[in-house]
């Protein structure tokens, strides 16, 4: 086996990780602010998944460089697949650094998210599962659609368009 071919797989398997990863925590995230409150173990399983999102983006990330390397393949699809990753990365760091340590808090104390200010807030913190569900998939689609011929600006306004739809349907 060449090479490119570990690292392929590699990439492939980070970025099933990731996705896979991420679904878990975006639907469990999506049940905690429906609910108004989180359980400790609820709280845990968060941070296994979210734990598995990081291991997918390292892999993917390091897979990808050597990918690159070898290949040196620069074209739009890349690009747009590049900002989506780092749109994820950004997302998931917001994440734990603004809402991790609050539903920490409220896992804690068996509390529900109104009586500590946040439920005000729900409808803007749902846009971190919105970006982090589009994201990973459309990252998944751009690698696997190899005959897209799509502008990088065509691309990234597609993906702008679902997480606006995706946002508007995590308040139904």
């Amino acid at each position: 086996m060449d090479l490119q071919t570990i690292l392929l797989i590699g990439h492939v398997m980070g970025v099933a990780l990731g996705a896979g990863g991420a679904t878990t925590s975006d639907f469990l995230f999506l049940t905690i602010l429906r609910n108004g409150r989180i359980h400790k173990t609820e709280y845990r399983l968060l941070k296994v998944a979210s734990g598995i999102v990081i291991a997918g983006l390292m892999l993917l990330t390091a897979t990808g460089i050597g990918l690159i390397i070898l290949s040196g393949s620069f074209t739009h699809r890349f690009f747009a697949k590049m900002t989506i990753v780092l749109i994820a990365a950004l997302n998931g760091g917001l994440m734990h650094a603004k809402l991790f340590p609050i539903l920490r808090q409220s896992a804690h104390r068996q509390q529900h998210f109104h009586l500590n200010g946040f439920a005000k807030k729900l409808p803007r913190i749902s846009i971190f599962g919105a970006v982090s569900a589009v994201s990973w998939y459309a990252a998944l689609i751009l690698g696997l659609w190899r005959s897209l011929t799509l502008s990088y600006p065509q691309i990234l306004s597609g993906i702008c368009c679902h997480i606006a739809v995706s946002h508007a349907g995590c308040h139904y």
